[in-house]
């Protein structure tokens, strides 16, 4: 599998658990902190995927 798929295939993942986590966990906990960390490497992760096959 091409490496930027696997970029963007675990970004939208890490993504969706993030956001889902936070949804659940209560507001400044430890645990809703860590769900948002974990979103915002899915965003990272699915920026490096896209910005790879971006020629300029």
């Amino acid at each position: 599998m091409e490496r930027f798929v696997q970029f963007i295939v675990a970004g939208g993942l890490a993504l969706v658990v993030g956001l889902w986590g936070s949804q659940i966990a209560a507001p400044s906990s430890q645990a809703w902190l860590g769900s948002v960390a974990v979103a915002l490497v899915g965003v990272v992760a699915l920026a490096v995927g896209i910005n790879s096959q971006i020629d300029y």
